[in-house]
């Protein structure tokens, strides 16, 4: 499972550095990626957090049809991850 986080790390850092991902996304994308041991019962969001990273695109609603992933999935995603994450600490 590590090995996901680590893609995550390295697929954000990519989108940030030499795509389009801003900042204020990929820090707490970065903040999931660096804390495996707190999201490793999220492997499935993760994974789906990952494929957004990956296909990002600042433009993905600009068109008729929906192509790729924006920061709307990604927050969704990251709200998703956070909500069953204190949900879980208070089980």
């Amino acid at each position: 499972m590590n090995t996901l986080f680590k893609e995550l790390e390295e697929a954000t850092l990519e989108q940030y550095i030499h795509g389009e991902l801003p900042q204020w996304l990929a820090d707490p994308v970065l903040e999931v990626a660096r804390n495996p041991q707190q999201y490793a019962e999220k492997e499935y969001q993760v994974e789906m957090l990952l494929a957004q990273v990956l296909e990002y695109d600042v433009y993905a609603e600009a068109g008729c049809c929906k192509w790729a992933y924006d920061h709307e999935d990604i927050k969704r995603t990251l709200r998703w991850l956070n909500e069953a994450q204190k949900g879980s600490k208070g089980a």
